[in-house]
C-alpha cells in the first residue's frame, strides 16, 4: 500500500517541481548551498505526512528551517586576518547603497557598525520626532562608561544583485521602478549586533553570566587605526523562502534577560522547547538552551566556529497571527531593546515602504512603542498604503500612497538621494 502511495507522491513532487528541491539558485555547485539544501530537505520521508511536511518546510517545520539557515549563514569563511562567518563576507549597507554598489572583495574584514537602529528610533519617537538617520558607532569614540553596541546588516549575493540591477539603491531608481518590488526566493539578509570584547563584562554586569570571550563568535575590525575585537551578541536571519519571508532571531545563551517578556521558543532544537519569561526579575541569566539530538547532529556535520553552539533560537515567525487569530510577536533583547512587548519582525518590516506622492521622497512611518500605546503588530493596515483600501474592488484602484519595499526597510531608509547621500550608511 505504501509503495502505491509513494509512487503517487513522487508524481505529485514532479508536478509541483519539488522532486529535487534547490535551496537557492545563486551557484548550483556551491557546496554550502548543497549543505543548506540537504538540511532543508531533511531525511527521506517515511510516511505521507513526512513527505507533505517536506514539500514546504519553511511553513511546516519553521524552527528546523531557522536552524538550517543559522548553520548556512554562519558557515566558516575565515581567511587570513579575520574569523569571518559566511554572512560576514556578504554586502553591507555601505557596499549596497552608494552610487556604484560593489560586492565586497574576498577576505574583506571591514565591519561598518552603526548604533542599533530600532532603539534609536524608539528614543526619537519618545522625544517627538522620527529620523531614520543612524550614527556610526566606534569603540574608540564612545563616551566613558557608555556601552558601545554596534549593528550591521548583510545581504547575500541574490539580494544585493536584485537591488543593484534594478537601481533600488537610489531614490531616482525607486521612482523609475514602476512595478511591485518582489525579491528573488533565494534572498537572505542578516542583522547582527556586536559588543567590543573589552566591554563584554559591562554588558553582562549583574546577570551572573561568565565573561569568557571564548564562548562567543569573535571577529576583529580596524577602527581609527586600531584593531578592535568584537563579540557577537544576537542576530536576525530573514529569507524569502515564502512570500512574506521567514523570520528568526538568535541570541547568545548568556545574554541578560534573553527570554524576558516574550519567552524563548524552539520546537526543533531546544530541550525543553519553551522557556517562560521570569515574572519577578529581568535582565538575569536563563538556563542554557540544551541542544536536542537532532540539532546536535546538524552541528556535528557543519563546518562552523565551535562558539556558535552557544547561541539559542529565541523564536521564528512566518505569519502575522496564529491559527486562532492571536497576533504573533518576535524580537530579541538586544535588537529590540526597549519595546520587546510589542515587537513583531514581520509586522514592522511589512510596513517598509516609500512614497513620491507629494513629489518629494518620503518613507513610511515607523511605529515602535513600549507597552502603551500598543504598536500595530499583527496584520498590516492597508490604510498605510492606500487612500481608500476598502472601496468596491470592481472600481479602478487608487494610486498607492506608499509603495511596499517587500519587507526590506534598508531600501527606504538607505536609498541614496541625488547627491549620493544615504540616510543610514555608516562612514
Amino acid at each position: 500500500m505504501f509503495a502505491r502511495i509513494s509512487t503517487s507522491l513522487a508524481a505529485l513532487a514532479i508536478c509541483l517541481g519539488t522532486a529535487s528541491v534547490p535551496a537557492a539558485a545563486q551557484t548550483a555547485d556551491d557546496p554550502l548551498l548543497k549543505d543548506l539544501n540537504g538540511c532543508l530537505s531533511g531525511a527521506n520521508p517515511g510516511t505521507e505526512q513526512d513527505f507533505m511536511t517536506r514539500l514546504n518546510p519553511a511553513l511546516n517545520d519553521t524552527d528546523r528551517v531557522s536552524w538550517c539557515l543559522f548553520l548556512y549563514v554562519n558557515s566558516n569563511a575565515a581567511s587570513t586576518g579575520n574569523n569571518n562567518a559566511l554572512f560576514e563576507t556578504w554586502a553591507t549597507d555601505n557596499d549596497t547603497f552608494q552610487t556604484n554598489p560593489v560586492w565586497p572583495a574576498p577576505g574583506a574584514a571591514e565591519k561598518p557598525l552603526r548604533r542599533p537602529i530600532l532603539p534609536h528610533i524608539v528614543k526619537q519617537q519618545a522625544q517627538g520626532g522620527i529620523t531614520p538617520f543612524v550614527l556610526p558607532v566606534s569603540s574608540t569614540q564612545c563616551n566613558p562608561g557608555e556601552l558601545c553596541i554596534g549593528e550591521e546588516v548583510r545581504r547575500n549575493r541574490s539580494t544585493f544583485n536584485f537591488i543593484k540591477d534594478n537601481r533600488l539603491y537610489s531614490r531616482d531608481g525607486l521612482k523609475a521602478y514602476a512595478k511591485p518590488i518582489v525579491f528573488p526566493s533565494d534572498s537572505i539578509e542578516v542583522k547582527a549586533n556586536w559588543v567590543p570584547v573589552s566591554q563584554l563584562a559591562q554588558f553582562l554586569s549583574g546577570s551572573g553570566a561568565p565573561t569568557d570571550p571564548k564562548l562567543y563568535h569573535l571577529n576583529t575590525t580596524t577602527e581609527n587605526g586600531k584593531q578592535v575585537q568584537y563579540a557577537l551578541l544576537s542576530f536576525h536571519i530573514i529569507s524569502k523562502m515564502v512570500p512574506n519571508w521567514t523570520w528568526a532571531t538568535f541570541e547568545h545563551m548568556n545574554n541578560p534577560g534573553r527570554c524576558d517578556v516574550l519567552g524563548c521558543n524552539d520546537s526543533f532544537g531546544a530541550n525543553p522547547p519553551a522557556t517562560a519569561p521570569q515574572s519577578n526579575a529581568t535582565g538575569k541569566q536563563y538556563p542554557d538552551c540544551v541542544k536536542t539530538p537532532a540539532l546536535a547532529a546538524l552541528f556535528k556535520a557543519a563546518k562552523i566556529d565551535a562558539a556558535f553552539a552557544n547561541y539559542c533560537l529565541k523564536g521564528s515567525q512566518t505569519d502575522f497571527t496564529d491559527a486562532q487569530g492571536v497576533k504573533t510577536r518576535l524580537g530579541n533583547s538586544v535588537t529590540e531593546a526597549g519595546f520587546l512587548d510589542t515587537a513583531s519582525c514581520i509586522t514592522c518590516h511589512g510596513n517598509a515602504a516609500f512614497s513620491f506622492i507629494t513629489g518629494a521622497f518620503s518613507t513610511n512611518r515607523v511605529f515602535l512603542y513600549n507597552s502603551t500605546p500598543i504598536a500595530p503588530f499583527g496584520p498590516l493596515d492597508p490604510g498605510q498604503f492606500w487612500l481608500y483600501p476598502d472601496k468596491d474592488p470592481m472600481r479602478t484602484a487608487d494610486a498607492a500612497i506608499f509603495r511596499s519595499s517587500d519587507f526590506v526597510w534598508s531600501i527606504p531608509f538607505c536609498a541614496i538621494d541625488s547627491t549620493g547621500k544615504s540616510g543610514c550608511v555608516a562612514k
